[in-house]
Parts: C-alpha cells; structure tokens; sequence
C-alpha cells in the first residue's frame, strides 16, 4: 500500500519500463534502510534491478545515471563484521579509508549476477535475444591494452615510443586493392580487450572494449587526428601514448562501468578517472 512508502518513493521509479519492478519499498526493507541511516551501519540489498535514467530530464548535456529499483522479492538485511560482504578498509579510521574502493568482480559474483538477470528477463518468443542484462561499477586500475585481431599488447610492444606504431595499434585504416591504387576507407578506433588489475577483477573475467570505449580512453580525440600524415604525426598522438602508458603503469584507479553480455564476458560502457 502506498502507507508502507516510509521513504517517500512513490513515482521516483516508472515499473512499466523495467519489468519486475515495484514504485516503492515495501515497509520492512524501508524500516530497515531507516535504522542503518541512524545507526551508520551498512545494508546488505539483494534481488533489486538496474534502470537506466537522466536526472533532472534530458537535455545535451545530461549525462545517463543507473539507478537500482526493488522488486517484489528485493530483501535488506543490516550486516555485521563477521558478514563476508562487509566493507574491509585497511586503516585505522574512516576518514583514511580507500574512498575508490569497491567489491572485486570475482567469477563467483559474476555467475551470481548473471543467474539473477536471466531469471529477470521477460521472455520473447520471437526476439530469445532480448534479455536484461547486469551492470556493475567497479574501480580498478588499467594493466594492459590488447587490441583484437592482431593480438598485440600495449605495454610489451611499447606502442607509445613511437606515433606511427601508437597510430596503428589503436587505428584500423583499412583499404580496398583495385589493381592500381589502393582505396583508402575511413579510419575507426579498433576493438580492444582491457587487462585491469587482478586484485579488482578477476583472471577469469574478459572486460572488452568497442571502438568507442577505446576512443574514450584516448580522452576522445577524433579518429582523423589519431592518423599521422605524410608530413608529420599529430601531436595528439604523443599525448595519448604517453596518457595510456601512464595509466598502464601508475595504478591509477578508473571507474568502469560494465555491462555484462554472458557470465565472464563484460562490456565497458563507460570510464572515469577518479584521480588526476
């Protein structure tokens, strides 16, 4: 009943486009939430869903939130030390505590997710492709860069010492013979599979990464400016090998959202650095 909607709810979330959804909390998990606000302890939620939004309306320059929505059978429980998914921080006090810390992506995590979104998905008959999928943010640092197709490495090629080999790493420039000159086709960002740190990721996960997730770890410069002419290289070109090596090599924590295609294929959908 709307009575039971203690944390004022109501309308926030639309059920109709995430199937299984409920437009507020149930009582006893809204009592629940209300006791860990006074307390500071931390809740433990399970069996909610993701839905994607733009808060405040969409406009240019919005940019798309995942929020998570409950469900008929979300649970939240108040956990203690003891419990296995209790937040462990390596300080003493919590103002020194990790603040990009996050729960590793264990294959036991991944399975589970997986498990719970196809048992969510609405079934088609006619469209057995469209299920939901998981999502999930986790902060990590990048390792490597393997580009697929020609399974080169970034950091064992040491790709960014030279423009012209950075060039070809990230950039397919692909061409059609006639016989007499070679037909040059647009250039695009190839795909890559990202290496992140094991410690927050594990072996078993493949994180891939689309030409637009590369682009974007190349701080989006334009393909045509990652294209050396025949006079000079661009001066783009420099500046990202050097980004990339130093994000490689200096464990800088990135935030990466992840979208999970199957249980240990995932997909970045977005990245932020969290320091500078």
């Amino acid at each position: 009943a709307e009575s039971d909607d203690l944390l004022g709810m109501g309308g926030s979330v639309n059920p109709c486009s995430t199937a299984g959804a409920i437009p507020y909390l149930p009582k006893s998990i809204s009592t629940i939430l209300l006791q860990s606000m006074k307390e500071g302890s931390y809740v433990l939620l399970t069996q909610t869903l993701s839905q994607s939004t733009v808060p405040g309306g969409a406009s240019l320059h919005s940019r798309e939130a995942l929020v998570l929505v409950p469900t008929i059978d979300t649970t939240a429980t108040i956990i203690s030390r003891d419990h296995p998914y209790y937040p462990v921080h390596n300080c003493f006090s919590r103002e020194e505590a990790n603040v990009f810390a996050s729960q590793p992506l264990t294959l036991e995590r991944a399975s589970q997710l997986y498990s719970m979104t196809q048992q969510n998905s609405p079934q088609f008959i006619d469209a057995p492709a469209s299920q939901c999928r998981g999502m999930m943010a986790i902060a990590a640092p990048l390792m490597d860069i393997i580009v697929d197709g020609i399974d080169a490495s970034f950091m064992e090629g040491l790709h960014w010492q030279n423009p012209h080999k950075l060039s070809k790493f990230l950039i397919d420039s692909p061409s059609i013979s006639t016989g007499m000159k070679a037909i040059q086709l647009s250039p695009s960002y190839r795909s890559a599979t990202l290496i992140l740190d094991p410690s927050n990721v594990s072996r078993d996960i493949v994180v891939n990464a689309d030409g637009n997730a590369l682009k974007l770890l190349c701080m989006d410069v334009p393909v045509e400016d990652m294209v050396p002419t025949d006079v000079a290289p661009n001066p783009y070109l420099c500046h990202v090998g050097e980004l990339l090596r130093a994000l490689c090599s200096e464990s800088i924590p990135i935030r990466w959202v992840l979208e999970q295609e199957s249980e240990c294929n995932w997909f970045v959908t977005n990245a932020t650095l969290l320091e500078i």
